[in-house]
């Protein structure tokens, strides 16, 4: 196991507080932890490419990285009214 996959599993252990919060916390709070774990699931991703040698896998993190940075966006456009 090289030390990318090390990360990438340190990096899933990061999602669990930031899931606590999307679930439990004030609506402004659930949108900050929605986009905290979308940059950790993109860096995990390239990490997990990285880790098993496979740079097909990095086009899927960068095509990641662009959806989910247009769903927060539509997320917070949905939620306007009570932010």
């Amino acid at each position: 196991m090289s030390s990318f996959v090390i990360a990438a599993i340190a990096m899933l252990a990061a999602m669990v507080p930031c899931g606590i919060v999307l679930v439990r916390g004030k609506i402004m709070d659930a949108v900050v932890a929605y986009e905290a774990i979308c940059g950790i699931v993109v860096l995990m991703l390239i990490l997990l490419a990285e880790g098993f040698r496979r740079s097909g896998e990095f086009e899927l993190a960068v095509v990641l990285a662009v959806l989910l940075f247009g769903s927060g966006l539509v997320f917070a456009r949905f939620l306007e009214r009570w932010l």
